[in-house]
C-alpha cells in the first residue's frame, strides 16, 4: 500500500455518524475527523447519502481501507440488532464500494471483512467501545475510560495494558455497570430526577419529552451552542432562553412563570442526578476489579469528557483528556479515531 493512502475509521451511531482519516507520511500520522447529526432511527435510508457527504469533508476517495464501528443498529427502526447489523454494512458499502473495509469483532477485538459479518452479525453489534478501549491500552495500560457521549456514557476498566470489561452486549454492559444510558445532549432531565427544587419545594416532575439534557448543559455552560447539535424538544432554537423555556416545562411551567434563575436551579439538581448516576456506575466497575488492579487515572472522552472529569475527582482519582487536547475536539470522535488507528497496525508495516 502506498503511503499516501489514507485509512478511515467510522462509527455509525443512531443519532450521529463520526469520521476520521488517518495518513502516514515520513514524518509520523496525522489524523483528521468529522461528525454529523443524522437520526438514523427516523430514517435509515438517508444514511448511506450522508455517509458518503461525511466522505467527502475527508477526501475518503483517496483512503484504500476503512474501519467500522456501529451502535446505530439497536434503533427500533430495525426489527432486530441481526438486521440493524446488515443494513450499517451494506449502506458503508454503498457508500464506500472501492474501499477495503473492516468491521470490530467486540468478542474477540479482532477485524473481520466486511463481507464475513453476516456470518455473525451479533458479533459487531454496539462494538465502538472496544476500538476506543484497545485504543486507549496501548498507551494507558492501566486507567478507567470514561466516555461520556450525546445519549450514553461507556464505562471501561483497563488493567495491564487489557480491556478488563466484563460485558460484551450491552445488556451484559447495563448489568456491569459499563454502560450508563445518559449523556449530555438526547437524554431526557426525566430518566434521571423524579423531583426538582422549585422556590423552596420539591417539584415532582413530568414523563414527556419537553426537553433534553442539551438544555441543562447549555444553561449551565458546559456547552456552547454549537455544541447542541441534537434536535431540540419543540422544534424551536438553541439559544439559553429556548433552553429555559423548555426546561420549565419539565414541571409543567414555562416561561412566564419561572425566572432564569429557577430553571438554572433545576438543571443544577439534574447534572447533580446525572454526576450521581455515572460515579456510582464507576464505583461498581472499580469494586469488579482486584485492589491491586484498581487504577487511579480516568481518560475522560466524548462530547461530555467534563463530565468524566468532575466525576474522577469525586472518584479521588485523576484525570486526563483523552486523546489530547480537548480544543482539538478528538474526543468527540474517539471511536472513529481509534478504529482507524488500530487497524492502521495490521495495514501498515
Amino acid at each position: 500500500m502506498s503511503d499516501r493512502m489514507g485509512i478511515l475509521g467510522l462509527d455509525i451511531g443512531g443519532a450521529n455518524v463520526k469520521a476520521a482519516r488517518l495518513d502516514r507520511d515520513a514524518d509520523g500520522t496525522t489524523a483528521k475527523t468529522a461528525s454529523a447529526p443524522l437520526e438514523v432511527w427516523r430514517d435509515p435510508s438517508l444514511l448511506a447519502g450522508e455517509l458518503t457527504a461525511l466522505g467527502r469533508r475527508l477526501d475518503a476517495g483517496t483512503c484504500s481501507h476503512a474501519a467500522l464501528t456501529m451502535t446505530a443498529e439497536l434503533c427500533d427502526s430495525f426489527a432486530t440488532k441481526r438486521e440493524g447489523v446488515n443494513f450499517i454494512c451494506g449502506a458503508v458499502h454503498e457508500a464506500f464500494p472501492g474501499l477495503a473495509t473492516s468491521v470490530l469483532d467486540v468478542t474477540t477485538g479482532e477485524w473481520v471483512r466486511l463481507d464475513r459479518v453476516a456470518d455473525h452479525p451479533l458479533h459487531f453489534a454496539a462494538n465502538n467501545w472496544m476500538a476506543s478501549a484497545l485504543y486507549a491500552a496501548r498507551t494507558h495500560p492501566d486507567a478507567l475510560l470514561i466516555d461520556v457521549g450525546s445519549t450514553t456514557t461507556d464505562i471501561i476498566p483497563l488493567a495491564g495494558g487489557q480491556v478488563a470489561a466484563v460485558g460484551r452486549t450491552d445488556t451484559e454492559r447495563l448489568d456491569r455497570g459499563e454502560l450508563v444510558y445518559c449523556g449530555v445532549l438526547r437524554s431526557n432531565p426525566n430518566t434521571l430526577v423524579r423531583t426538582v427544587p422549585v422556590r423552596g419545594s420539591l417539584c415532582r416532575v413530568a414523563d414527556e419529552r419537553f426537553s433534553f439534557m442539551a438544555d441543562v448543559h447549555l444553561l449551565l455552560g458546559n456547552i456552547a451552542e454549537a455544541d447542541y447539535t441534537c434536535a431540540t424538544a419543540d422544534g424551536r432554537g438553541t439559544t439559553p432562553e429556548a433552553a429555559r423555556m423548555r426546561l420549565a416545562r419539565l414541571v409543567c411551567a414555562d416561561g412566564e412563570t419561572l425566572s432564569m434563575a429557577d430553571v438554572v436551579c433545576m438543571a443544577r439538581a439534574v447534572y447533580e442526578a446525572q454526576l450521581s448516576g455515572v460515579t456510582r456506575a464507576a464505583l461498581q466497575v472499580l469494586s469488579g476489579l482486584d485492589e491491586a488492579r484498581r487504577p487511579g487515572l480516568v481518560l475522560a472522552a466524548g462530547s461530555g469528557a467534563f463530565v468524566a472529569a468532575e466525576a474522577a475527582a469525586r472518584l479521588g482519582m485523576a484525570s486526563a483528556y483523552y486523546p489530547g487536547d480537548p480544543k482539538r475536539r478528538q474526543e468527540v470522535v474517539l471511536p472513529a479515531l481509534a478504529a482507524a488507528h488500530l487497524l492502521s497496525l495490521e495495514i501498515w508495516p
